[in-house]
């Protein structure tokens, strides 16, 4: 999404363990790197997870990719997370997180639960704003990846969908996951509103500065839901819904890559248009350039292609099928590695390049009728593109 190249390009082909090797590549630029160039504020907040910790000088940090100003966690689990008097000390949480950077440093222990840090620290740094720049903010709030932690305001609204452990021990926003029974969906349903009250106070401090119809703002994710199958321990009191699409996050099928993508930019673009044309996050990139006018690079392959045709309403034709890949220790089929999206078809190849499915989405939108060997010109054109 930073950069508008694939995965395999940037070095950043897995999930990041603390301590690997695995990281962004040093020549990479990112839309924050582009647009410092165009004298443009940029600032970060939230979670990073382009290196293997906030202390490795041979891997690219914040300031290297773009960021005047950050306060990140290298990865999506904080340690050392605990609540005031608590009487169990989890392993890993959000509920005044330490692990925190700002800036290259390390920080003391967090005041509040992680969204409402990484959003205050957003509206901080908009106050703090002394010149009349424009600015470029990247917020990654770690809300609703696991584990989950929101006031008791939010966990309230959804009493009705938590069970009796969690109405007793409403403190315990996270613990140990093994010894945990089940607490109900609400949780999950209270952390949705809790980040989305995040989202409204940077949007309302925005609307406040007077910047609201100069200010792009995309909203999107990573990947899609974790499901309450809970296949992992750590998924426990997840409850992401894919509106019956196959599959969830860490594997291809469409319940696994199907993502939220929301654009708002004042009255320069209608609201409530909605649109069915396949996008993803490598168009990002080359759609900034287009609506802010600066120029791509041309010593790199770029793999998006501007949405500006479709922000006007207009049709977009893409020049060449949505490539989406896959290599996760623990993904849900090891042998899967790249989906290709042509049109109304998607196929799914496995690691020895061999085509697995083939499905035809506007006839088949849950991936039930494989059409591999029934459709030798499409699994051409699907080969021959990826």
């Amino acid at each position: 999404m930073l950069t508008g190249r694939m995965p395999f390009r940037t070095g950043v082909r897995s999930w990041i363990p603390e301590g690997t090797n695995v990281s962004i590549g040093r020549n990479e630029l990112t839309i924050a790197n582009l647009l410092k160039q165009q004298g443009y504020d940029t600032a970060m907040m939230g979670k990073l997870h382009l290196n293997a910790g906030g202390d490795r000088t041979d891997q690219p940090q914040p300031k290297e990719l773009g960021f005047d100003y950050s306060l990140v966690n290298p990865a999506g689990f904080v340690t050392d997370a605990t609540l005031d008097n608590a009487k169990e000390r989890p392993r890993y949480g959000v509920v005044h997180p330490t692990g925190w950077m700002r800036n290259g440093k390390h920080i003391d222990r967090a005041d509040s639960i992680s969204g409402e840090f990484v959003s205050s620290e957003v509206v901080n740094w908009l106050d703090n704003k002394k010149d009349d720049k424009p600015f470029f903010l990247y917020v990654a709030f770690t809300e609703v990846h696991s584990p989950l932690a929101s006031p008791k305001k939010y966990l309230d609204m959804y009493s009705q969908y938590m069970s009796e452990y969690q109405k007793q021990h409403p403190d315990l926003f996270y613990g140990d996951w093994a010894d945990k029974p089940w607490r109900g969906t609400g949780e999950y349903y209270a952390n949705i509103s809790y980040m989305d009250a995040q989202v409204g106070k940077v949007l309302d401090k925005i609307k406040a500065m007077g910047e609201e119809d100069n200010t792009i703002v995309i909203f999107t994710s990573d990947n899609g839901p974790v499901t309450r199958e809970a296949r992992k321990v750590y998924e426990l009191n997840l409850a992401g819904e894919t509106d019956g699409l196959r599959g969830r996050k860490d594997n291809l099928w469409e319940g696994g890559i199907r993502v939220p993508a929301i654009i708002k930019y004042g009255k320069h673009i209608p609201q409530g248009v909605v649109t069915d044309t396949p996008v993803y996050g490598l168009d990002w990139m080359p759609t900034l350039a287009n609506m802010m006018d600066f120029k791509l690079p041309t010593d790199r392959t770029y793999d998006g292609q501007s949405l500006v045709p479709l922000l006007e309403q207009k049709t977009l034709k893409r020049n060449k099928p949505l490539i989406f890949g896959i290599d996760m220790p623990f993904q849900d089929d090891p042998t899967d590695e790249w989906a290709i999206r042509d049109g109304d078809w998607k196929m799914i190849i496995d690691r020895e390049n061999k085509p697995k499915y083939l499905y035809n989405l506007k006839k088949d939108r849950f991936e039930t009728l494989n059409q591999i060997g029934k459709q030798p010109e499409i699994e051409n054109s699907c080969m021959a593109s990826s």
